[in-house]
């Protein structure tokens, strides 16, 4: 089994312990752009960054127009330039918006890739002032297209499963963060079983029907939110519940040429709340399934706890 990493940022202000309002960017991935990363020639133009500025003013003003607050934006695989970490790491702070992205490829001067993703994490530090985490997680099992056109590009893939999972305990939220290929191995999809609120996975991945059934199947093995994030042109970007069939995408898009955004609150509080019931007391919910054999209360007691 697979370790993970605990990282706690912002317990002193567990606002996210209820509800959470995340923003699912909808955005293409041009196989150009990925394509120029990996060759050191990352596409950095005005041209490129006038729609993404755009997108990211639309978000920090959505409390404007909607009376609620976006916590967490969450971007596909492979979609943000590495030279533009700096920039979403100020902007999360600024706005007090957590980021989660796919950074493009990065290659060392020993021509190797990397496929890190980026959780940008706000919170209020102890003088008040709001700071920035910034976390980096190298991607544990890349793909095998992925490693085909990497190394037929003369390129080299870095040591698989070198970087540990981290287990993120954010302003009373826990969430955990799969980048694309990795939720395919079930050994790593079990590994947070009652210990998050919600999984995000970033994707840049064709194969939708066969994801789709691997996404279903950790919210309700897992017993937690699903987050799904793919190129705006593959589509199937969606939130999974731990739901009957017929509720259990309450989010989900496709398509679009434009960079735009879709909404959704997740409560995490009736969440927790159906999760550390007995089976008698669950089985009549019309919101959330029954818990699966084997997860422990103790560690719901534990999310709990960490969100007061």
């Amino acid at each position: 089994m697979p370790k993970y990493d605990e990282i706690r940022v912002g317990l002193e202000t567990p606002d996210l312990h209820q509800t959470m309002q995340i923003a699912l960017a909808n955005v293409p991935v041009s196989h150009e752009q990925v394509e120029a990363s990996y060759l050191g020639r990352p596409i950095l133009t005005r041209q490129r960054l006038k729609p993404m500025a755009k997108l990211l003013n639309e978000i920090s003003s959505y409390r404007t127009h909607s009376n609620s607050r976006i916590n967490l934006l969450i971007f596909p695989e492979v979609s943000i330039p590495y030279a533009w970490e700096a920039m979403i790491t100020a902007w999360a702070r600024k706005h007090n918006i957590g980021v989660i992205c796919g950074l493009e490829h990065r290659v060392n001067r020993r021509n190797i890739a990397f496929n890190e993703v980026l959780a940008a994490l706000p919170y209020r530090a102890k003088n008040g002032h709001i700071a920035c985490a910034p976390v980096r997680r190298l991607k544990r099992c890349y793909s095998p297209d992925e490693t085909f056109v990497l190394e037929n590009e003369n390129l080299k893939i870095p040591p698989q499963n070198r970087d540990a999972y981290q287990l993120f305990r954010w302003r009373g939220a826990s969430f955990a963060i799969y980048n694309c290929y990795e939720l395919a191995r079930i050994e790593d999809r079990g590994l947070f079983k009652g210990k998050v609120d919600f999984i995000v996975s970033t994707e840049f991945n064709k194969d939708i029907n066969y994801f789709s059934n691997i996404v279903e199947s950790a919210a309700r093995d897992l017993h937690c939110y699903v987050i799904q994030v793919n190129d705006s042109h593959f589509g199937d970007s969606r939130v999974v519940s731990p739901s009957k069939t017929e509720n259990m995408n309450p989010l989900r898009i496709k398509g679009g040429e434009n960079l735009t955004f879709l909404t959704m609150s997740m409560n995490l509080k009736a969440l927790r709340d159906h999760q550390r019931k007995g089976y008698g007391l669950q089985k009549d919910s019309k919101v959330f399934k029954p818990t699966p054999p084997g997860f422990k209360v103790e560690d719901v007691k534990e999310r709990i706890r960490l969100g007061k």
